[in-house]
């Protein structure tokens, strides 16, 4: 870089001593030196154009590998959609074993929750313990209305039904014992 701008110092100092037409003759003899010879242009030329070629194979090259690639991912979305279906399998039947386990909840038999399972629209906690108690009101849960014994208990027996004939009697017979209604 030093020896550039001495030049140019030196240059500017000789233009300047020398009268005018002298400094338009080195200028056009600078112009002269600067330009590159035909031979070299084309070969230069010559480069380029056969780099632009080589670009362009090697664009088209990769251009149909990733068209070979996306052929090959066309595999993937069949397995991507093989995937999806199994996935909403699975979410079917965690649903459906969702609505069975709040339908055995509400107290309905195992029989009645093979019939009544698909009849509940849903998919939210929300939804699903709104349509069981719409469920509850046109089909009562057929469950039994005394507790279960526990394991090393044995099984209670179930309460006597009684007529209301049968328990009137009954309550008049107590109250004629006591002496509370007198007969004549």
């Amino acid at each position: 870089m030093g020896e550039q701008q001495i030049q140019e110092t030196v240059q500017t100092e000789t233009q300047q001593q020398q009268s005018p037409a002298e400094a338009q003759k080195t200028e056009t003899k600078q112009q002269v030196d600067n330009k590159i010879p035909y031979d070299r242009f084309k070969e230069k030329v010559d480069e380029v154009n056969e780099l632009k070629r080589q670009l362009a194979e090697l664009q088209k090259e990769r251009d149909e590998a990733e068209r070979k690639k996306l052929e090959e991912n066309e595999q993937y979305k069949e397995l991507a959609e093989q995937l999806k279906s199994e996935l909403e399998t699975i979410k079917s039947n965690a649903l459906k074993a969702k609505k069975e386990a709040l339908l055995a909840k509400a107290g309905y038999t195992d029989e009645q929750v093979t019939l009544l399972v698909n009849s509940l629209a849903g998919e939210t906690d929300e939804e699903l313990a709104e349509s069981i108690e719409k469920l509850k009101t046109v089909i009562p849960p057929n469950h039994k209305p005394y507790a279960d014994p526990s394991v090393g208990n044995g099984q209670k027996q179930e309460p006597k039904k009684t007529d209301l004939r049968d328990k009137g009697k009954s309550l008049y017979q107590r109250l004629k014992e006591k002496g509370k209604i007198k007969t004549k």
